[in-house]
């Protein structure tokens, strides 16, 4: 079983996993399992008022779990994949905890292959919150991950930066990261 394989198994069996993003390391559950949710909340140290992203592999995912509109498909086919995050209004199937009782969501759309990879075995969107407690700095490498996890993938952080985070109904960036200047160019910010 390679690292890929092993990681879709821990996510299915209700796990928790760090794996590499282009931009840093995050930490996936499955985002319909509550418990799996909550422990990830617990480990992480992270406050329940204070939501968590979520990674897909691919368009049809992101439809499936976020109200996306018509007017910004084309917008999303320029920045996605890539290393942005963007806010949606979120559909029903998401978790009120996972959303922090909100009706928006952060998705991630990764460029980074092993991520879309684990995605797509699993079957389903992860969480996709930064590998570290909260309101520690960022992790980039699989050995700096702290927070005790089931199952650790290696990989490689390309950007080793977080993502920039957009509010596409506003169109504002809520956080600079990388791709800042693709992401003001595709949205005529200047």
């Amino acid at each position: 079983m390679n690292q890929i394989e092993k990681a879709a198994e821990v996510l299915k069996l209700g796990g928790i996993i760090a794996y590499p993003t282009e931009t840093v390391y995050g930490l996936g559950v499955n985002i319909f399992d509550e418990t799996a949710i909550r422990r990830l909340f617990e480990i992480k140290r992270r406050s329940l008022n204070k939501p968590i992203s979520v990674a897909v592999a691919n368009f049809k995912m992101l439809n499936d779990i976020a109200c996306v509109f018509e007017k910004d498909k084309e917008l999303l086919e320029k920045l996605l994949p890539g290393p942005v995050t963007i806010i949606f209004p979120r559909k029903e199937v998401v978790s009120d905890l996972l959303a922090a009782g909100r009706d928006l969501i952060g998705i991630r759309f990764p460029e980074n292959e092993t991520t879309r990879e684990i995605i797509e075995k699993a079957g389903f969107p992860i969480t996709a919150t930064s590998a570290n407690f909260s309101g520690e700095g960022d992790v980039t490498e699989a050995e700096y991950v702290k927070p005790e996890v089931d199952f650790v993938v290696n990989g490689d952080c390309k950007y080793k930066r977080p993502s920039t985070v957009v509010d596409l109904s506003n169109r504002r960036i809520l956080r600079e990261g990388v791709n800042l200047e693709r992401v003001k160019q595709v949205l005529k910010l200047s």
